[in-house]
């Protein structure tokens, strides 16, 4: 997708302030790709990319008006009118629809030019027990706290799932036959049902994954913790019937597609989980989510390490629920470890914390489909972890291209914190919102350094960032190399300048920057982190960086960083 815009960076400019309200909402419209966005307060809205509403001054023929307007407003056609003399024009051929909008006003000929918006209906999916998944949308409902939920209405407002984007659950089997279930279960597409090994990777009859349990076909199994799983990934949505998955397409009732793995009816079998982790990588899951945990095992290991590093799949997993450390394989650095939360955004007494906790998600008594064609409420990590499945597979709908790291930053720098501020050992960075996750695939954030810097008696100090720089995160900025206990002034600014320095170096160095103060450790280490505000406000700002470095060897008494040019994603 292309790098959104703002219309005015010069209104974002003046919106700029020290202190701690550093930004300002002032932006009203930013590209997504080839379309305007606008933004009204709270909502945002695409702007209609082809007709705009015009009325006249007088009772003058609107149609004669444009023929005869300038070349640069000429071709628009007259689609239709209403008795209150409002017309609505369809504009010309390969024009921006805003700047026509602003050629009609700038022309004086009318009283009212306005572009339109495309809107969206104000409902809920009718599957009938909507109202009781607080997950989704919490309004106190269940006696917890309104908004805290992962945004899934909203969410959906941006993409719902696709069936191209598949999740492997490698859990105790999914009840396939599940009436909220089936229509999102995974066909294998080169497989055929004649007891033979039709597209040769080893498994017969596999057309909708695999029972490594039984070595069958019938990824089905005894225990429902798997149908659960499932069910909150991708339980249909708009079927009239029970509930409806993050992922299950709560708009237009498609959603994305689960292939069902059985790696152990009643417990996890470490001996089959490494071949099944293989199994969905090599025959096309995105994603693979495991609600488990198991003793520490090097096949397991390396199974991971060929599915992420080597195919880009994405795996998460549940922490555990002893409340203990993180279990295993959730510790594994490929793997994104899950926490989970109550509906009073309370992270979740039975949760295991640890450093390895990257985010959390809702796991208190969440309604899903279980087996026998029912439903029922369940606790536990195991059913946070598939929120985030499923959030990473919106992700991916969207955005078909975004890898592991992409996919992980966006969850946690999206995520909001409900805990102890910044990453803690209970919630990671935050409890996941999928609104806002996937409203920052608008455009691609970006941190690039350039130029070089200046050296004092530690060396030029380098400049780095954590994250790419997104709305609703936190862009982290580091410097190091610096002399002990030095002090430091970071520079943030809207455009860049060639300064030259001392030494015949030639710099860049921000015009009209902010700085603010910071004293480095006894390590020369700093850093600063820059919070992005969710209001789309910054989406596709460009601001410049740079580290000033206090250095009495250095020229002019200070060492600068190399810049770095921040682009901001919506």
């Amino acid at each position: 997708m292309q790098r959104s815009s703002l219309l005015s960076v010069a209104a974002v400019t003046a919106a700029f302030a020290v202190g701690s309200g550093l930004f300002a909402q002032d932006s009203v419209y930013r590209r997504d790709g080839k379309v305007w966005i606008r933004n009204d307060g709270a909502d945002a809205y695409y702007v209609h990319p082809d007709v705009v509403t015009v009325r006249s001054n007088a009772d003058r023929d609107v149609q004669s008006l444009l023929d005869a307007a300038p070349t640069a407003m000429a071709g628009a056609k007259v689609l239709r009118s209403n008795r209150l003399g409002f017309h609505d024009v369809v504009i010309p051929p390969g024009m921006d629809v805003l700047d026509y909008v602003g050629e009609l006003r700038a022309s004086g000929l009318f009283a009212s030019v306005e572009e339109n918006t495309i809107g969206r209906y104000v409902g809920t999916p009718n599957d009938p027990s909507f109202s009781s998944l607080w997950h989704l949308e919490n309004t106190g409902q269940t006696g917890g706290t309104s908004g805290a939920d992962v945004s899934a209405l909203a969410a959906w407002d941006i993409e719902d799932g696709d069936p191209s984007i598949v999740v492997a659950v490698l859990d105790s089997g999914t009840e396939w036959t599940h009436p909220d279930l089936s229509a999102g279960i995974w066909s294998n597409p080169g497989e055929t049902l004649n007891g033979a090994d039709s597209d040769g990777n080893g498994f017969v009859d596999d057309v909708r994954g695999w029972n490594f349990s039984s070595n069958s076909n019938d990824p089905s199994g005894s225990f429902t913790h798997g149908t659960w799983v499932a069910g909150v990934i991708n339980a249909t949505g708009q079927n009239g019937i029970g509930i409806v998955g993050l992922a299950g397409g709560g708009n237009d009732g498609t959603g994305v597609t689960v292939m069902p793995c059985n790696v152990g009816d009643f417990s996890p079998d470490g001996s089959i989980l490494d071949d099944a982790i293989l199994y969905a990588a090599d025959n096309g899951a995105h994603i693979i989510t495991l609600s488990l945990s198991i003793g520490t095992s090097a096949a397991v290991d390396a199974a991971v390490d060929d599915a992420v590093n080597n195919q880009g799949v994405f795996i998460d997993c549940a922490s555990g629920n002893n409340g203990s450390s993180v279990s295993y394989p959730a510790v594994l650095i490929d793997i994104m470890a899950v926490a989970s939360t109550n509906d009073d955004d309370d992270v979740s007494f039975f949760s295991n914390p640890g450093p390895e906790v990257e985010v959390a998600a809702p796991g208190e008594d969440i309604l899903m489909t279980q087996s026998g064609a029912t439903y029922g409420l369940a606790s536990g990590t195991s059913f946070a972890a598939p929120h985030v499945a499923a959030l990473a597979s919106l992700l991916l709908s969207r955005d078909p291209s975004l890898t592991n790291a992409q996919l992980r930053n966006i969850i946690r720098v999206t995520a909001d914190d409900i805990d102890a501020p910044g990453v803690d050992n209970d919630s990671g960075s935050g409890r996941i919102n999928a609104e806002a996750a996937l409203a920052s695939l608008s455009v691609t954030g970006s941190v690039t350094p350039y130029g070089v810097g200046t050296a004092g008696v530690a060396g030029i100090p380098t400049i780095g960032a954590s994250a790419v720089a997104v709305v609703g995160g936190n862009l982290d900025l580091t410097t190091s190399s610096a002399a002990p206990n030095a002090g430091a002034l970071l520079g943030i600014g809207f455009s860049a300048l060639n300064f030259p320095f001392f030494g015949g170096t030639l710099n860049i160095h921000p015009k009209n920057s902010l700085r603010f103060a910071v004293v480095l450790d006894g390590g020369g280490a700093g850093l600063q982190p820059l919070s992005i505000p969710a209001d789309g406000s910054l989406a596709g700002a460009e601001l410049f960086g740079q580290w000033f470095v206090f250095d009495a060897a250095a020229p002019a008494n200070f060492a600068m960083s190399q810049g770095l040019e921040l682009v901001i994603g919506s």
